[in-house]
């Protein structure tokens, strides 16, 4: 099947969501319709081959689980989209079908890795999602702080030892992982990701694992985890230090054993794949605390490996910037501006507690806001303290004052809440109409 005549639904009512997923789609060579109702849905898959739907759980006409029902999830592969709030909905919708499902605020990223991943498996081959073709932020660095990382992993890389990766969130641990894929033996194996700290026990525990068929209520079908998936390749596991501690010993019993069960099922199963595992928590004083198990973390810390925070690693802040300043550009079909000399000095010389998260969001917010500057100021930039204001009713609730200011505050809430105007709205504690009024003053969008 070719990319252009791969077909993938979109079915939400929220308008920029649509369009946001829509664009993305688009621009990663796939065909895409999108639906703002169930019975709008339906009738698309009923005239057409759909083999991929993104579903929001709250539709004007029916629920997103009820649409599920009605989808022939064979032919039909169902990711549904759910907020916090409703993530037992998204469980109930997996038992009734649904391949899997993105909690929002989702990165887009993670959509384009979905559709990836199921455009390849359709298409009947198994070649992995490659980190150039599916994430759009490769390990950036020009600092000897890295390179000593880098040299480390090119000492181990084609070894089956385990990797645990520590550090604060945003410094780029997944990045990392996706790297000691692409440069080991394993490249052309499956790279599998799992975040532990996303995903509630009893469903992780399925998600890991798989279950048999009659293993619950509702299973109806035998479903392989997240070890059978990762084959002889990667198993990424994110946020390890969140999983609950009585999981922690079916995990450590799997690994050791290199070997499970599936829920419900008797024989065991076996597995090949690297385990790489990485959190931001302090795994020393939770093990004191009795809340992670010391076998399993001496078990997973073959090599332990610590990212340091980019305040650590200032050298490598101005090669990120240009990357981002590069890729949203392009993104956004819009001309890429220039760093002013002070701009540069300041961006190195902040503190980006948010770490590389936080200045890609900062450089994307930034070629939103001021499309036609060729050459961008340090006050262009998200400004990085909050005021005692700020942090007492919380950055996105603030007042809006100055035009400019409201501007730059929409714009980067915005962004923020990947341009779902309802969320970004109630961030804001505006109502939808006066959003829409605001955008159309200062022409957003």
């Amino acid at each position: 099947m070719d990319r252009k005549t791969f077909h993938i639904l979109v079915v939400d009512d929220e308008e920029g969501i649509r369009e946001g997923l829509s664009l993305s789609l688009s621009l990663a060579g796939f065909h895409v319709s999108t639906a703002c109702s169930a019975s709008e849905a339906l009738r698309i898959i009923g005239e057409n081959d759909v083999p991929l739907a993104f579903i929001d759980l709250r539709l004007p006409d029916m629920s997103g689980v009820e649409l599920v029902q009605k989808i022939d999830t064979k032919k039909t592969r169902a990711v549904v989209i759910t907020a916090y709030a409703t993530v037992d909905t998204a469980v109930k919708a997996m038992k009734l079908g649904a391949a899997d499902y993105v909690q929002k605020p989702f990165e887009m990223q993670d959509i384009l890795h979905v559709a990836e991943n199921t455009y390849r498996n359709t298409a009947g081959t198994k070649t992995p999602v490659r980190e150039e073709e599916s994430d759009c932020r490769p390990l950036i660095y020009s600092g000897e702080t890295m390179r000593k990382i880098m040299n480390v992993l090119n000492k181990i890389r084609d070894s089956s030892i385990p990797i645990l990766l520590l550090g604060e969130s945003g410094t780029g641990k997944e990045i990392l992982a996706r790297q000691i894929h692409l440069k080991s033996r394993r490249r052309d194996r499956p790279f599998v990701g799992i975040n532990c700290a996303a995903i509630p026990r009893d469903l992780l525990e399925s998600e890991l694992f798989g279950y048999e068929k009659g293993a619950f209520s509702g299973a109806d079908r035998q479903k392989p985890g997240k070890f059978e998936h990762a084959a002889d390749g990667i198993l990424f596991l994110d946020e390890i230090g969140d999983m609950d501690y009585r999981l922690q010993s079916k995990l450590l019993r799997a690994i050791e054993e290199r070997q499970f069960e599936r829920i419900g099922g008797i024989r065991p199963v076996s597995f090949r794949a690297r385990i790489v595992a990485s959190t931001n928590r302090d795994l020393d004083r939770l093990i004191k605390e009795g809340r992670f198990r010391e076998d399993l973390y001496y078990r997973l810390k073959g090599v332990r490996l610590r990212l340091p925070p980019l305040r650590e690693r200032r050298e490598d802040i101005l090669p990120l910037t240009e990357y981002f300043l590069s890729y949203y550009s392009g993104l956004y079909r819009r001309a890429c501006p220039a760093l002013a000399s002070e701009t540069r000095r300041d961006l190195r010389e902040r503190m980006w507690r948010g770490n590389v998260r936080e200045l890609k969001n900062a450089v994307e917010t930034v070629i939103l806001l001021y499309p036609e500057k060729t050459v961008l100021l340090p006050e262009d930039f998200p400004a990085e303290e909050l005021d005692e204001e700020d942090e007492e009713i919380g950055e996105e609730k603030r007042p809006l004052h100055t035009d400019m200011q409201e501007k730059k505050k929409i714009v980067d809430t915005l962004a923020r809440h990947r341009f779902n105007r309802s969320m970004t709205a109630a961030a804001l504690n505006i109502s939808r109409k006066t959003l829409y009024n605001k955008m159309k003053k200062y022409r957003i969008g």
